[in-house]
């Protein structure tokens, strides 16, 4: 694919109405503090309105009303147009803005994107160049690139600092914004969101917290990104193999995932090798607390399961069943946190566990799923996504999806490029290849 995404423009765009002085310093929360410092990748794909009239000034138009309901979202998530400050985990709220690009995408249509098999090398040019975002002190919170496409397609590619917010921060922010882009004069006024999470959480010194092992630290190796759809027929093909009650999709998916880097592993090393899976949960409803039901800030918790290098067996149905129970034990350990210091000594236990007091010998496999979070609902006025994406990574990632249709899920993974080679093969020999779709159609 000859594809080239050029960049015609950027502004800054501010708070349409200034944050006041008492909300100048957003100081983060101990759960933001713990997350890891990146700025997230996101692109959402929209298929033009369908008129065949449609001309550019229409397209910048639209693009024109996307700034104008931005201005009016980010007076209600002033953080997002603020510069965070490392050193004093805060965000300095003084509506320095969100830049957003404008740009042209050359020599390809939307419909090759959407159910071609772009190189994720291809998908980066649609979002902000993280590089360029973590160059000063001050790190922008959010960055934007609107990409148009001859057809009159768009694809909106989001930078989002994870040290904010959470998934469910950024999806709640952008169906904020597509609802105010799509507001008429006799709408009502969106709610929007709650900063209370960090005064709940405060920021702290992160006490207890070991420093990972030099020998647990991998040499720079060159990472890629790679996406495999599992569709409803795999994903029943698969739930055949568990001989448990209704086990979810995304628990199913994610053993999967964790059997095949288990085959890698023993493939690599001629033995079996020890893994630790890390999947991230979602703390909202878990703990006891009183958070408020539009909380912004990161609200994850996660469990951890185990497979031994003793173990002879991969059994599918197992790795199911670990993955509940733990899910399970660990929902039942958060509702017990009457207060943060409960949930910040469950957190660091949990940080130790896959960082300062992890074996090297140990493989560690870590998950996220925004499976249920309504991505595919969020519209802006043209239409629902047609597809969502997800960028490259710089560390090895299991990042599970929904897709368009909802019954599948689509996984990226990354990994170094020898496993990937391997990931594949396992992969192709574990499922039908007329199942086996790499950003395929969905």
């Amino acid at each position: 694919m000859n594809m080239k995404v050029q960049v015609l423009s950027s502004k800054v765009i501010k708070p349409s109405i200034p944050t006041p002085p008492s909300l100048k310093n957003y100081k983060i929360s101990f759960l933001d503090q713990l997350a890891t410092p990146v700025h997230f990748g996101i692109i959402f794909f929209f298929f033009s309105n369908g008129k065949e009239d449609e001309t550019a000034n229409e397209i910048a138009r639209r693009c024109d009303h996307l700034e104008e309901s931005l201005s009016e979202t980010l007076t209600r998530f002033y953080p997002l147009a603020g510069r965070f400050l490392r050193d004093k985990s805060l965000v300095e709220c003084n509506d320095q803005g969100v830049e957003v690009s404008r740009a042209n995408v050359l020599d390809a249509c939307l419909p090759e994107i959407v159910y071609g098999r772009p190189e994720t090398k291809l998908l980066d040019t649609f979002v902000p160049n993280e590089t360029r975002m973590g160059r000063s002190v001050q790190w922008p919170v959010l960055a934007i690139q609107i990409n148009i496409f001859g057809c009159g397609g768009l694809a909106v590619g989001i930078r989002y600092l994870h040290s904010v917010g959470d998934g469910i921060s950024l999806v709640n922010f952008l169906t904020d914004w597509a609802a105010t882009n799509c507001k008429g004069p006799n709408q009502k006024m969106i709610s929007g969101p709650s900063f209370e999470v960090a005064s709940l959480f405060p920021g702290r010194e992160l006490m207890g917290l070991k420093p990972v092992p030099t020998a647990n630290i991998l040499p720079a190796r060159k990472l890629v990104t790679k996406s495999f759809v599992f569709d409803g027929a795999i994903i029943s093909s698969l739930k055949a193999e568990v001989d448990i009650e209704a086990p979810s999709r995304v628990l199913v998916v994610t053993a999967h995932i964790w059997r095949t880097l288990i085959g890698i592993a023993r493939v690599k090393h001629g033995r079996p090798r020890p893994s630790l899976v890390s999947f991230a949960m979602n703390l909202r409803g878990r703990i006891p607390l009183q958070i408020p039901k539009n909380g912004f800030g990161n609200l994850v918790g996660h469990t951890t399961v185990q497979f031994y290098a003793s173990e002879s067996k991969v059994d599918l149905g197992d790795l199911v069943n670990r993955l509940k129970t733990a899910i399970r034990k660990t929902s039942k350990d958060y509702a017990k946190a009457r207060h943060g210091d409960d949930l910040y000594s469950m957190l660091i236990s949990y940080y130790n566990e896959i960082g300062g007091d992890k074996p090297p010998e140990v493989d560690l496999c870590r998950f996220t799923s925004w499976c249920g979070f309504s991505c595919y609902e969020i519209d802006f006025g043209w239409g629902k996504p047609c597809w969502i994406a997800t960028v490259s990574k710089n560390i090895e990632l299991f990042f599970l999806l929904d897709t368009k249709c909802g019954d599948a899920i689509e996984a990226w993974v990354t990994l170094n490029a020898e496993d990937m080679i391997e990931f594949e093969r396992q992969y192709a020999n574990q499922c039908k290849p007329s199942t086996v779709r790499v950003c395929s159609k969905l």
